[in-house]
C-alpha cells in the first residue's frame, strides 16, 4: 500500500488540491449567495381582507434595508388598451388615502393639506419588514376614472360586471434601495373577473432589479416625475 501510495504520489496530490479546491468554491458560493441575498431588495405588493372589489392591497418591504418608494403606479387592461395612472399620492379632491385609513372619522375628515403625510401620499422610506397599504379595490378604481376623466359607472377600462370580461390590473412600485444607483421595481398582476371577484394572475411578485429591468422601471418612473 505505502508503495503504491508512493508511486503515484503526484496524482494524489494532484486530487486532493482540486477537491480543495472544490471544497473552497463551494464555500465562496455560499458566501456570494449569502451577500446577494441580503443586499437583493424585496418588494412584495399582496391582495387582502377577501376577494370582491373592497379587497385592498398591501405593500411590504422585505428587503434588509429600508426601501424610498418613489412612485405606485396602477395598470388597468393589456396591449394597446392598457391605461396607467399615478397613484401614489390621495386625491385631493375626495381624501382617498386619508378616508381609507380613517373610516371611522368619516364625517369628521381632515383636508389632504392638514392631514399627516402618510395618510395622503405612499411616497417616503418604508423601512425593512414593514409595510403600507395601497388601498381599496373599489376605492383605487373610483380614483383611476375619476383622474382620466371616465365616469365609474360606464368606465371601459375596467368594469368587468358590466362589460363582460375578466380585467387584468397591475400594480408597479418604483423605489430607491439603499445607496445603489437609479431605481428598483416590483410588480404583480391581478384578474378582476365578471363575477366581481379579485384573485392574484401571478403566485409572487415579480422583482424588477436586473440591469435591463431597472432601465425600463427609469423610463416609467420618469413619465411621472
Amino acid at each position: 500500500m505505502i508503495d503504491w501510495i508512493e508511486q503515484h504520489s503526484t496524482l494524489l496530490q494532484t486530487a486532493v488540491s482540486l477537491a480543495t479546491l472544490l471544497v473552497w468554491i463551494f464555500y465562496a458560493q455560499l458566501l456570494f449567495q449569502n451577500y446577494r441575498r441580503v443586499r437583493r431588495p424585496k418588494i412584495v405588493i399582496n391582495q387582502m381582507l377577501g376577494n370582491s372589489e373592497n379587497a385592498r392591497f398591501l405593500i411590504s418591504n422585505m428587503s434588509q434595508e429600508a426601501i424610498h418608494i418613489e412612485t405606485v403606479v396602477m395598470c388597468l387592461g393589456g396591449g394597446q388598451n392598457r391605461v396607467c395612472q399615478l397613484v401614489t399620492d390621495a386625491d385631493p379632491d375626495d381624501g382617498t388615502r386619508q378616508s381609507e385609513q380613517n373610516d371611522q372619522n368619516d364625517q369628521n375628515k381632515k383636508t389632504a393639506l392638514s392631514a399627516r403625510l402618510d395618510e395622503v401620499t405612499l411616497q417616503g422610506p418604508l423601512p425593512s419588514g414593514r409595510c403600507i397599504e395601497l388601498g381599496a379595490m373599489q376605492r383605487l378604481l373610483r380614483r383611476f376614472d375619476h383622474a382620466t376623466r371616465r365616469d365609474y359607472e360606464d368606465a371601459a377600462a375596467c368594469n368587468p360586471v358590466r362589460n363582460g370580461e375578466d380585467c387584468r390590473v397591475e400594480i408597479i412600485v418604483i423605489g430607491v434601495y439603499s445607496s445603489e444607483k437609479g431605481v428598483i421595481g416590483a410588480s404583480r398582476s391581478f384578474i378582476y373577473d365578471r363575477n366581481g371577484q379579485l384573485r392574484p394572475e401571478e403566485v409572487q411578485t415579480t422583482q424588477h432589479t436586473g440591469f435591463f429591468a431597472r432601465r425600463r422601471m427609469a423610463r416609467l418612473h420618469s413619465r411621472y416625475i
